[in-house]
């Protein structure tokens, strides 16, 4: 098997085995019966009829003719056409497939729906490499409140479920909208006004994008019969039905038979099964004079990180929630098309993908599964999904809590807490410690007031945010630190904020000055401590006092009465006269050393708003 690490990503490729193909191959005379070690300057002349010709051709006629060092190469998990040693893979030449078939006459694009059937029946039989397969299990399914019918003709329909009688399978869409127009809308949106009729007389497929008519044809493909899309099955003009929809997120990606990514269309119109026929994988297979056969197809590069992480879709905030929560995802983009669940990823190119460090991302029972981790990676793999959240992209800013809201509550649920705007009770100190993000700024977000985040929260701000990273340990944490109530988490739509409130020590400084920077200086202008401010104070330095969250853990050498142990602070400032004596908003976090801290026994509880 071969690895490729770098700092962030260990992916492990292999030959994918298990794809059951039909393919049958139209070869000349010369290439019925092929050696390795072939050197293409050898085959003087190219047939237009013959399949494995037609590859050969794409590799430019000088290089075929002018190098003779240009030859059929076995290696580990495919045989590849490339200068030995270092050129690097054009072609691959796939061995030992089980069973490979082309029924005659049929488009790549047509072999190409084939091969996602594949995937999806590996899947289901459980031959993924994941025991018991990632399909949703129909006892304990439920179904979004409405789908769409796509039927196998002109027209499809909205359905509502709780009148269907029984739980069936259904796809979901994972889409980018786009900027719609005014008349866009009526057509590509259910409202107050079509609901009716759109589940009564239905509506023409040819109205609708590109993309939601690519969806309904891959529905179909996989002989499904039910599709969910947001902006048909939301009712997209009420405000009450988009609030309730949008709370069941967690549950229409979870149940879903699997999910359709349109990862690199950028609007709804723009579509995903329009690539030209000749970008499609072509394969063929090839008798060798040893009486073996290999299996060839055109060369893609396998950069599911390129084209999947970093295409369009998943730079929106939206979809972290859906791509998490997936049992398994179709993921369409430029290149080619990806295939994910819980066995790992599967390619075009026949190869099989794994990377240990976004498995969470494949899991079909994630977030469920989060409770077997250990402490340390389940603080870890929440960070990082926040971390990750907030360099998404949001077309409105004041959505940013909903938007992450289903995922939230079902890792709380898994780990059997509660979740408040982005923070963990179980790992309350852990999720307080946030900060801007090295050379990022934070920008205030224009809520209206009843729906405010508490300052004590990111979600307040847009822009990215990361953690403080302590190890397991080097901390003696403060427990004084708690919600003042324990409430239901209801994270957007509760009209009293103000009753998330932390509960902490607070102490003042003493000593030392705050430069505009953040630094904190002794008298003698050495550092004691820093502050991290969530947004740039500008001239004006607000007077701050500090919520102790918790201690270091060792005393360094010297420092032998422990008056230079390191303190993690909130910084905060007293909050606005209406909001009561003793309540104080934050404004930063960081560190400040124990004698600059006026340490009393009196009861400083004050409140965090």
């Amino acid at each position: 098997m071969k690895k490729i690490q770098d700092a962030k990503n260990k992916w492990t490729y292999s030959l994918d085995r298990k794809i059951q193909l039909d393919l049958s191959s139209k070869l000349c005379n010369r290439c019925r019966t092929i050696d390795l070690g072939t050197y293409l300057s050898s085959l003087p002349y190219l047939e237009n009829s013959c399949d494995l010709c037609q590859i050969l051709s794409k590799i430019p006629e000088e290089a075929r003719n002018n190098n003779p060092k240009i030859r059929l190469v076995e290696a580990s998990q495919y045989v590849r056409i490339g200068v030995v040693p270092d050129l690097k893979p054009k072609h691959r030449l796939t061995r030992d497939l089980q069973h490979v078939s082309n029924p005659k006459g049929n488009s790549k694009s047509s072999l190409h729906l084939e091969l996602i059937r594949e995937w999806i029946r590996i899947c289901d039989e459980g031959q993924c490499s994941r025991s018991g397969g990632c399909c949703p299990d129909p006892d304990r399914s439920r179904m979004p409140t409405r789908v769409i019918d796509v039927g196998d003709g002109d027209t499809a329909h909205l359905v509502l479920t709780g009148k269907m009688g029984q739980v069936t399978h259904y796809v979901a869409l994972s889409h980018c909208w786009g900027t719609l127009l005014k008349e866009q809308t009526d057509k590509w949106c259910t409202t107050t006004s079509n609901e009716k009729d759109r589940r009564a007389q239905g509506f023409p497929v040819t109205e609708l994008p590109r993309t939601f008519r690519d969806a309904i044809a891959v529905t179909r493909e996989l002989g499904q019969r039910y599709l969910w899309i947001d902006s048909l099955c939301i009712i997209q003009d009420d405000h009450g039905d988009w609030e309730t929809e949008s709370k069941k997120m967690e549950a229409v990606f979870q149940h879903a038979y699997c999910t359709i990514a349109a990862t690199s269309a950028e609007d709804s119109n723009e579509g995903f099964l329009n690539r030209p026929e000749e970008k499609y994988s072509q394969y063929v297979m090839v008798p060798e004079s040893s009486g073996g056969k290999v299996y060839i197809c055109t060369s893609i590069d396998d950069d599911f990180d390129g084209d999947v992480m970093k295409g369009i879709l998943n730079t929106r905030a939206w979809v972290l929630q859906e791509r998490a929560l997936s049992r398994r995802t179709i993921h369409f983009t430029k290149s080619q098309t990806y295939f994910e669940c819980g066995g790992g990823i599967r390619c075009e190119m026949l190869t099989h993908m794994k990377n240990a460090n976004l498995s969470f991302q494949s899991d079909p029972e994630f977030p469920h599964s989060i409770r077997y981790r250990y402490l340390s990676a389940q603080i870890q793999l929440f960070q990082s999904l926040f971390t990750n959240y907030s360099t998404f992209g949001i077309t409105d800013r004041t959505d940013r809590p909903v938007a992450i809201e289903s995922l939230a509550k079902a890792l709380a649920k898994a780990l059997d807490t509660v979740v408040y705007y982005g923070i963990f009770k179980c790992f309350l100190h852990r999720s307080l410690m946030w900060q801007p993000a090295q050379n990022a700024s934070l920008e205030k977000i224009a809520y209206e007031d009843n729906k405010m985040p508490p300052s004590w929260s990111w979600m307040v701000y847009h822009g990215q945010i990361q953690y403080l990273q302590l190890e397991t340990g080097d901390v003696e944490w403060d427990h004084s630190v708690q919600f003042m109530d324990d409430k239901p988490s209801d994270l957007a739509t509760s009209s009293d904020n103000h009753g998330y409130v932390l509960k902490a020590r607070v102490r003042r400084l003493r000593d030392c000055k705050i430069t505009s920077e953040g630094v904190i200086l002794d008298d003698a202008d050495n550092e004691v401590g820093l502050v991290h401010f969530d947004t740039q104070p500008g001239s004006f330095l607000p007077e701050v006092v500090c919520a102790i969250m918790g201690r270091e853990t060792r005393v360094s050498w010297g420092d032998v009465d422990g008056s230079q142990r390191k303190y993690y602070v909130l910084y905060l400032t007293e909050g606005a006269m209406q909001l009561g004596r003793g309540a104080f908003t934050r404004v930063g976090m960081g560190s400040i050393q124990q004698r600059f801290l006026l340490l009393g026994d009196q009861d400083d509880t004050a409140r965090i708003l």
